[in-house]
C-alpha cells in the first residue's frame, strides 16, 4: 500500500512539475523565436486554445467550452463572441433543443490553425536545438505514451 501510495505522489509530482516546465519553455522559446519582431508573436491566450480545442472537438457548447479552458461561461462567452467577429467560429442553435447553442470552427478558423501550427513548428525547432537524433526520438516516444494515457484517463473521466 506504501508503494502505490508513494507512486501516486510521485506522478502528482511529476505531473505538476512537468505543466510547469512545459509552460515556461513554450513562454521562453516565443520570446526566442520572435525577438526580432520580424515576425508577429502569436496570440498564446485563451482565444487561441479555445480555436485549438475546436478544431480537435470539432463542436461543442460554450459551458463545455469553458470548462475545457478553465475560465467562467461568461469569460468564453466574450471569447466566442471576438472569434465570431472575426469569422473564426460560428454558433448553431442545436435542431432538438433551441436553448442549446453549439458552437465551431469556420473555413477560415480552420486556416487559422495552420498559422497556428506553423508557429508551433518553428517553436519546436528551437525547443529541440541541442538535442541528439536519440534524445528527439526518446521523447517522441515518451510524449506519445504521455498523450495515449492522457486520452484513457480523458475518456475513463468522462464515462465516470
Amino acid at each position: 500500500m506504501e508503494d502505490a501510495h508513494s507512486s501516486m505522489k510521485e506522478l502528482a509530482e511529476l505531473k505538476l512539475e512537468y505543466d510547469i516546465l512545459s509552460r515556461k519553455v513554450i513562454y521562453d522559446v516565443v520570446g526566442k523565436v520572435f525577438d526580432d519582431k520580424s515576425e508577429q508573436l502569436p496570440n498564446l491566450k485563451n482565444r487561441n486554445h479555445a480555436i485549438l480545442i475546436l478544431g480537435l472537438e470539432k463542436e461543442m457548447m460554450p459551458s463545455t467550452l469553458a470548462r475545457f479552458l478553465n475560465l467562467k461561461k461568461s469569460s468564453v462567452t466574450s471569447i466566442i463572441d471576438s472569434l465570431e467577429k472575426e469569422g473564426l467560429v460560428k454558433r448553431t442553435a442545436d435542431p432538438m433543443d433551441r436553448r442549446k447553442i453549439w458552437v465551431s470552427l469556420t473555413s477560415s478558423g480552420y486556416r487559422y490553425i495552420d498559422v497556428l501550427e506553423g508557429c508551433v513548428e518553428k517553436l519546436v525547432d528551437v525547443m529541440l536545438e541541442g538535442l541528439e537524433e536519440d534524445e528527439i526520438d526518446e521523447m517522441l516516444q515518451s510524449m506519445r505514451s504521455v498523450v495515449n494515457l492522457e486520452r484513457k484517463i480523458a475518456d475513463n473521466a468522462l464515462n465516470t
